[in-house]
């Protein structure tokens, strides 16, 4: 059976984020869609963060279709050492990609057009993981704090 046309594909870490990223777009008001030829992204569990690399990257900004790729790491223990591992893998393929992420995460072109993006959980800033931002927002009195309590 032939692939799916998927334009915009998110690559996370594990089955924790595949599961728990469609339920934090639904909370934050945006339909995800009712399956996955619904849904606004595609999510590829990759096994782990030592999966994340040169060639994956490469590989999926070369796919026709695509328009938006994301990366979805965590920081872990060193969020600096982290940057600089996903950064080393982004270089061969987006040799113009910054130096430093900002604490919005990152969100650039690429010499083709794709909208390529990062966000190193929980914020781009902490050491932590997808754990920990949840942790965070529930202990939050902010929007994504009072969603998930309701």
């Amino acid at each position: 059976m032939a692939k799916a046309y998927e334009p915009k594909k998110l690559l996370v870490e594990g089955a924790e984020d595949l599961r728990v990223i469609p339920e934090l777009i639904e909370k934050s008001g945006i339909r995800w869609g009712n399956n996955k030829r619904e849904a606004i992204v595609s999510i590829q569990d990759c096994g782990g963060y030592e999966n994340i690399n040169a060639n994956l990257i490469s590989t999926e900004l070369q796919t026709s279709e695509l328009t938006h790729l994301g990366v979805i790491i965590d920081a872990d223990e060193d969020l600096p050492a982290r940057w600089i591992s996903i950064r080393n893998a982004c270089l061969p393929t987006i040799p113009d990609i910054p130096e430093e992420i900002l604490d919005t995460g990152l969100i650039h072109i690429t010499k083709n057009g794709i909208k390529f993006g990062i966000w190193i959980m929980p914020d781009n800033q902490m050491r932590g993981m997808l754990e920990s931002f949840l942790a965070y927002m529930i202990r939050d009195e902010g929007v994504f704090g009072n969603m998930l309590r309701k």
